[in-house]
């Protein structure tokens, strides 16, 4: 029996125990679920706190970075915030580096990171890579201000108050005491920020009203005993004129400054106070720190006296200190968690325990922002929103009030930043202890600046019972308390110099009427009509100059003045030896009144390059006249009547804009208005420069009988506004009058078919519409201006406009009009030579016109076709002669060619083979211009050059082509290939001496071309001679035997084709001195008489016989032969035939891309005009210069 109960509870046990086991491993199973069903919320953690190999200063992460693991592992370990979610984080490690945090920043985007906790100490750039990926980034490090602009920085926040929440409460503090002027010292730290708030506290203080008498800064660090007191010279440069100091420094540099000021006595009578601002992590820092050296030497027990005594004239702002007693136990679990994976920091705390182990206030802002985000993704979580979605975090964050680690309730502000919380430090003893203890705190408010209470029961002490001031009564130099100073002596210098000031500008002014009333009396206007040539008509016989017959036509608008007079728009004649326009006057006389003279003397003295000048008048009767420059190419509306003429854009804008200047520069005068602007009142000068005529003269003008027909009194009238034309007499105008009349200008020059356009409507039927001002606006038809921009009829129609104050300014006009010159050169007359040329029977008064510039223009084109063809040539050319073939008894050929050439080109691109040969032919002409030779031609890689010819010089043709050849062989020798830089040109020379015959073959394509045995020889030498050597006839040979110098060896015999074996010599090289000798005689002033005179030319080339140059510049020899070459010595100064003019518009352009060669290789078609003045027809010589180089 109780066998069978020992195995009933034996098999009892057995079954409980599988259940338990079963029980276990479903639990589990279901955990595992539960957890594999959770999602993971991924941070991304970004932080300083590794070291570089060459740095040994602790990273601050290094002392933080617990934090985040511990709120991590609370969040997760806490089923009621963010269920069924895991919070992870993964680490981006920035070495304190902004490049570095950089590319964590964006690099943490892959890892696929729903919210950025950091950056540390930088977070601009990394802010607003946060924004452009809509991520939350919230901070717990990061000081910069620009990052709480909401508008760049939509997507952050942080936990760790910014330097303006301090700066606010220094500035508080100062304005609860009145103390509006003080001394600003700063430490010259950079770090953590500072510089920041230096600028904030300071340019807070600025705006609310508080005066900086001094700001300055000390080097940084500063330990009192151990370094140089900086506040000592501080305190003498501004004791003076300060009472009150701030300060912003580390806790352990106040004593400095304290110290000091007690030393010197100045705390002794209460005057002197200082507020202390730091921004050291208060939780690390003892009340008896502040009183205390860095390394301590005593405590809050055992404080000097003096000491003491200085810091009651002390009062700190500080980041309030925590204030809960489970602050330490949250130290000790991040000093753990520090030690922990994914960081695991040994830190020599581990090591020794009874180290004091600090853990930085940024602990607990590192822990504030993980809780902060995981709450609001909680909330997110509950309404359906996306926690990856950066600006809905931030907007649900702002506002947000919660319970700071450190033991303080704070909130998140409208700029995303933690208003923080500040205290305020006083010098008290508590537990026998002395330090700087809380007796106020700084409470936030919706205002910029904070409310300041202080605790209950504690105040402080000041220094005998009442607060400092910030200035004394009597100021700081007791300039208030001066007594009053007798000011009798500058009274009475005031009063004289007052009167004498008085007296002086009394007689200024009458000087100044007295010089106007003999300037008026002067009469300076004044014309006698003896000095007057009337040349075509008595203006006595014209009762009107308008009623002249004009005579429009196609030469009197592109004539000379002294032919303009076909172009009848006014009366002329002659004054003082100018071409003048009269207006006859009809009044039988003119009574010279006062302001008739006024009149005359500011029309006299009206200058604008838009305003035609007035000269004078003439009021001996019956001769009434007004005399005014004359206008040879007529007025604007004969150029609108001429339809010969094309108005394009470029000559319609000039026209409009010289008539807004002009009526700008009459609206500004003592004219302020024209009156009678029309088309015929805007004349056109010479150069095509519309000028204003027909203007003021009211007075003079009274009375005036006017002898027109109705028709021309009412056509006269079709630019006048509507509120003129209600009047009787309208006087001198308006300006808004003028306005209107230049909106019906405009319209005219548009439309080219006068002032109305099409209208059919007799000009008083027209008059009589406009007038009316009970019917419908009446106005020229727009619809007629189908090409005008629609711009400039906006402008007509604004103009135009029935109420003259809605009409614009002539400047504002201007600027409306100013898309009309986009484009346009400032000068029509370029444009207008196209339209001339269309009339031959023109042709001659242009070229007439332009003589001055055509004279100039042809001693260029010489210039240029001098460096084209040899001048004896050009100047047969030029003067149409056919140029005849010379014979030349002895000259000295060069030929050479590149070896290798073909292969190269073969290897290269067009373009590569055409700069290699731009480059060696540039060196080349620049070499031989020092020589007395002449470049015959290069064809491909052949150059050929002659010397003898066209100037002959006896037997020094062959040592000039020696010298030559040496040169250039010594020239390649830094020559480099652009597109291959490490192979060298091997540049095969010949040269031959012997006769020939020079000519020019062509007439459209003239070239200068060189024939005989002697050419085919020398080319010979070149093709049977080897890479960089010059091979020598026998011929040359003998020459350069002769001149001396030259050093050849013998070749031997070469078989040469045409000519069997020859005997050839390699030229190997050259004493310079003998040809420096040689040349001598050629370059002194008497080898020629034609150079005597060109000294200074002579003084440049002379020093050649001091110095070792590597070569003669023959240029003055080649100078002395071409000057006698020439048949009309005459000419050797660059004077050109009268019968060759050359057209200069043909030629400007290339003369000006062809200045700075250095000389002619590349040129393009030349088109040169031959104008036969004397027959009067016209003739053209074409002169092609083809590429040398193909």
């Amino acid at each position: 029996m109780f066998g069978c109960f020992k195995q009933t509870i034996s098999f009892v046990v057995m079954k409980t125990a599988t259940f338990f086991i079963v029980l276990f491993l479903s639990l589990f199973g279901l955990l595992e679920t539960i957890n594999l069903t959770k999602n993971v919320i991924r941070m991304g953690y970004i932080t300083g706190s590794k070291l570089n190999s060459d740095e040994f200063k602790p990273r601050h992460g290094q002392r933080i970075s617990g934090a985040i693991t511990y709120a991590r592992d609370q969040i997760n370990n806490d089923s009621s915030i963010l269920p069924n979610h895991t919070l992870e984080f993964v680490v981006a490690e920035t070495y304190s580096d902004e490049i570095y945090s950089i590319k964590e920043t964006v690099e943490l985007i892959d890892k696929n990171i729903s919210v950025y906790i950091g950056p540390q100490e930088t977070c601009v750039h990394e802010g607003r890579i946060a924004a452009s990926f809509n991520l939350p980034m919230i901070s717990y490090f990061c000081a910069a201000d620009g990052v709480s602009n909401k508008l760049e920085y939509p997507t952050f926040a942080r936990t760790k108050p910014t330097a303006s929440q301090i700066s606010a409460s220094v500035v508080c503090i100062l304005k609860k005491f009145k103390w509006k002027k003080v001394t600003f010292i700063h430490t010259s730290n950079t770090e953590n920020g500072l510089p920041d708030t230096v600028s904030t506290i300071e340019s807070l203080m600025k705006r609310k009203g508080i005066q900086i008498t001094y700001k300055i800064n000390y080097p940084y660090p500063y330990f009192h005993g151990d370094t140089e007191n900086p506040f000592a010279s501080i305190v003498a440069a501004t004791r003076k004129n300060t009472r009150i100091y701030v300060v912003l420094a580390q806790y352990f540099e106040f004593i400095g400054l304290m110290d000091h000021l007690y030393e010197l006595g100045l705390l002794d009578t209460g005057e002197y106070f200082v507020v202390g601002v730091c921004l050291a992590d208060s939780d690390t820092i003892t009340p008896d720190a502040y009183l205390t050296e860095l390394i301590k030497s005593n405590s809050g027990k055992d404080l000097s006296k003096e000491r003491l005594e200085a810091f009651k004239y002390f009062i700190g702002v500080v980041e309030s200190p925590p204030n809960y007693d489970d602050y330490e136990e949250f130290k000790s679990i991040v000093n753990e968690y520090l030690e922990k994976p994914p960081f695991s920091f040994q830190t020599p705390y581990k090591f020794n325990r009874t180290i004091e182990k600090r853990l930085r206030t940024e602990a607990a802002y590192l822990y504030d922002a993980v809780w902060l985000y995981a709450r609001t993704a909680h909330k997110i979580l509950e309404q359906g929103g996306d926690i990856r979605n950066g600006r809905l975090i931030i907007n649900n964050l702002i506002n947000v009030t919660y319970k700071s680690a450190i033991g303080y309730t704070t909130k998140i502000n409208q700029r995303g930043d933690s208003e923080g919380n500040f205290t305020l430090l006083a010098l008290r003893s508590e537990n026998s202890v002395w330090g700087l203890y809380p007796v106020g705190v700084f409470r936030q408010t919706s205002d910029e600046m904070p409310d300041f209470e202080f605790y209950e029961g504690k105040g402080i002490p000041w220094p005998g019972g009442q607060i400092p001031v910030d200035e004394p009564a009597c100021g700081y130099n007791e300039e208030h308390c001066i007594r009053p100073k007798s000011y009798t002596i500058e009274i009475n210098l005031g009063i004289t110099g007052g009167l004498l000031l008085v007296i002086l500008t009394i007689g200024t002014l009458c000087y100044r009427n007295w010089r106007y009333e003999q300037e008026l009396a002067s009469l300076l206007w004044k014309i006698d009509y003896k000095d007057l040539t009337i040349d075509y008509a008595d203006p006595c016989t014209m009762p009107y100059f308008n009623n002249i017959t004009r005579t429009s036509s196609t030469m009197s608008l592109i004539s000379h003045p002294e032919n303009d007079s076909r172009q009848l728009y006014t009366s002329v004649g002659t004054y003082k030896g100018n071409l003048v326009a009269i207006r006859k006057v009809n009044k039988k006389n003119v009574e010279l009144t006062r302001n008739i003279k006024k009149e005359l003397k500011v029309m006299r003295e009206l200058r604008h390059d838009n305003v035609n000048p007035f000269i004078g008048s003439c009021i001996d009767a019956p001769f009434i006249l007004i005399v005014t420059v004359y206008c040879s190419k007529g007025s604007l509306q004969d150029i609108l009547e001429n339809d010969d003429i094309q108005l394009d854009l470029m000559f319609i804008a000039s026209i409009v804009f010289d008539i807004i200047r002009g009526m700008i520069y009459l609206h500004e005068s003592e004219i302020k208005s024209h009156g009678k602007l029309k088309s015929s009142n805007c004349v056109v000068d010479s150069r095509w420069v519309v000028k204003i005529t027909d203007f003021g003269l009211t007075k003079f003008l009274e009375g005036t009988e006017e002898d027109l027909s109705e028709h021309a009194r009412y056509r006269n009238m079709l630019w006048t506004a509507p509120e003129l034309l209600q009047l009787k007499h309208m006087g001198r105008g308006t300006p808004a009058g003028d306005v209107y009349s230049f909106a019906i200008i405009l319209y005219e020059i548009n439309g080219r078919r006068g002032p109305y356009g099409n209208c059919k409507l007799d000009p008083k039927d027209i008059i009589l519409r406009v007038k009316d001002t009970t019917h419908e606006v009446f106005r020229p038809r727009l619809a007629e201006l189908n090409t005008t921009p629609k711009f400039v009829t906006e402008v007509i129609k604004e103009c135009w406009a029935q109420d003259p104050e809605k009409r614009p300014e002539f400047k504002t006009i201007r600027s409306k009009l100013k898309e009309l010159q986009r484009g346009m050169k400032p000068n029509i007359l370029d444009n207008m030579i196209s339209i001339m040329e269309k009339y031959a029977n023109n042709l001659e008064a242009v070229v007439d016109e332009r003589t001055e510039q055509l004279i100039e223009e042809k001693k260029k084109t010489e210039e240029l076709l001098h460096q084209m063809l040899p001048k004896s040539v050009a100047e047969q050319l030029k003067m149409g002669k056919e140029v005849e073939a010379e014979s030349f008894d002895s000259v000295t050929i060069y030929f050479s060619d590149i070896c290798g050439f073909t292969a190269l080109s073969s290897e290269s691109t067009p373009i590569q083979v055409v700069n290699l040969l731009n480059d060696l032919y540039t060196l080349f002409d620049s070499i031989i211009e020092h020589y007395d030779v002449y470049k015959v031609e290069t064809i491909g890689d052949a150059y050929m050059v002659v010397s003898g010819l066209p100037n002959r010089n006896g037997i020094m043709h062959a040592g000039e082509i020696a010298s030559m050849s040496l040169h250039l062989l010594e020239a390649l020798n830094d020559f480099k290939i652009r597109h291959r830089e490490n192979e060298t040109i091997k540049l095969r020379i010949g040269i031959h001496s012997g006769s020939c015959v020079a000519g020019v073959v062509g007439l459209k394509m003239p070239r200068y071309c060189l024939f005989g045995d002697t050419v085919n020889t020398a080319s010979r030498m070149e093709s049977t001679g080897q890479p960089l050597r010059i091979h020598c006839s026998c011929q040359c040979k003998k020459m350069l035997d002769e001149l001396g110098g030259y050093q050849l060896e013998e070749r031997g015999l070469v078989s040469m084709k045409g000519k069997g074996e020859v005997r050839t010599y390699w030229l190997t090289g050259e004493d310079k001195s003998i040809r420096k000798k040689r040349m001598l005689p050629l370059m002194t002033p008497q080898a020629s008489p034609s150079l005597s005179g060109n000294n200074n030319r002579n003084q440049t080339l002379c020093p050649c016989e001091k110095t070792d140059s590597l070569y003669i510049d023959s240029r003055l020899s080649r100078s002395f032969h071409r000057r006698h070459s020439l048949n009309d010595p005459s000419n050797v100064n660059g004077s050109v035939p009268s019968q060759f003019p050359l057209n200069p518009h043909r030629i400007s352009s290339f003369k000006q891309r062809t200045s700075n060669m250095p000389s002619p290789r590349l040129f393009k078609q030349i088109q040169f005009k031959e104008v036969n003045e004397i027959k009067g027809s016209t003739c053209d010589h074409n002169l092609e210069l083809v590429p040398l180089i193909t």
